[in-house]
């Protein structure tokens, strides 16, 4: 999964970055794209691998992106939401600390400035297909009636100025899902604050989640036993990374399941609803595609009996066609065939 760090420039798009990511922060007026990542924490594949010992342990990863386009603000901002487009969800940093030379923190404002933005963008491309579908038309070219439904009602939403990730239809059809709309995508508001404010902001909608930047990116170059005496010094109980990967995973509806055994134990992460035969699929399309069945324990069935013997003793253990909905904590090994 992949996440893109918007915002306006001053807002500590950097020190979030830096704080989710621990990379170091970029040479003074550097251009270039970041890229970096952070583990899922899961506590749950921490006792399976004490269990299991595995020769590796592997938690899932969250990608993060942050564009640093050159240019004057507004055109910084457009820059950087186009090259946003292929990400799966964006973290929009609200800046809600003072600024020498910038007016008082807005967050509020910044967000609707930014998502009238988003709207334009996505407007316009609407604009632009449905004008080439007109032109085919006339020269006898047949339109995708489904297509043309679907585009005529994204753009009197975006009209509307509303976002289409408010339109679940809107949002994830497979017929709009090449055009990578911006507003679509579930939108993370990362309130950065100062380094004694903790708290919460009026926002109109959507979720947030408060980050004390500069604080979090001096966290970041901590060691885990430093960091947990920091983090005690300022009342946090977990850093920002946990925080803004628990908010995104119930933002985006994703869940986790394990494979476990000798070699390694491993978390998965899937969108909730998905079924054994697109779990199979995570892991390799060779597993989907000779798919015969799936071994399933919950994880709490698993923990309760004491391992999988046990469970499989106490009629915990079941045997899963493709159609089943994999559930978020799920053991699972795949029969297959190729």
């Amino acid at each position: 999964m992949k996440a893109g760090i918007i915002g306006w420039p001053g807002s500590g798009r950097d020190a979030i970055f830096v704080a989710l990511t621990g990379l170091a922060r970029p040479p003074f007026g550097s251009t270039e794209p970041r890229q970096g990542e952070a583990l899922v924490p899961d506590e749950r594949l921490d006792r399976l691998s004490a269990v299991f010992q595995p020769q590796k342990h592997t938690l899932a990863r969250v990608e993060f992106f942050l564009p640093h386009p050159p240019g004057l603000p507004q055109e910084a901002l457009k820059a950087s939401l186009e090259k946003v487009r292929d990400t799966d969800v964006l973290l929009l940093v609200l800046r809600n600390f003072p600024l020498a030379g910038a007016p008082a923190p807005d967050p509020a404002g910044d967000l609707a400035k930014i998502e009238s933005e988003l709207i334009l963008s996505d407007y316009l491309v609407v604009e632009k297909r449905l004008e080439r579908l007109a032109e085919e038309r006339k020269r006898g070219k047949k339109n995708d009636p489904e297509e043309l439904e679907l585009l005529g009602r994204a753009q009197a939403e975006l009209e509307a100025n509303r976002p289409l990730r408010l339109d679940r239809s809107l949002a994830r059809p497979p017929k709009l899902r090449g055009f990578a709309f911006l507003s679509a995508k579930p939108l993370l508001a990362v309130i950065n604050n100062g380094d004694d404010d903790g708290r919460p902001v009026e926002l109109p909608s959507g979720p947030q989640v408060v980050v004390r930047g500069r604080l979090e990116e001096d966290l970041a170059a901590l060691s885990p036993d430093e960091a947990a005496e920091f983090l005690a010094d300022y009342g946090l109980a977990e850093v920002a990374a946990d925080r803004v990967i628990r908010e995104v995973y119930g933002l985006m509806g994703l869940i986790s399941f394990f494979t476990v055994g000798e070699d390694e134990c491993r978390a998965w992460t899937i969108r909730s609803g998905e079924t054994a035969l697109e779990a199979a699929g995570a892991i390799h399309s060779d597993i989907q595609k000779g798919f015969i069945r799936a071994e399933v324990v919950a994880y709490d069935d698993f923990a309760l009996a004491g391992g999988l013997s046990e469970a499989k003793k106490k009629g915990s253990f079941r045997l899963e066609g493709k159609t089943y909905l994999v559930a978020d904590g799920d053991i699972v090994h795949f029969r297959f065939n190729i």
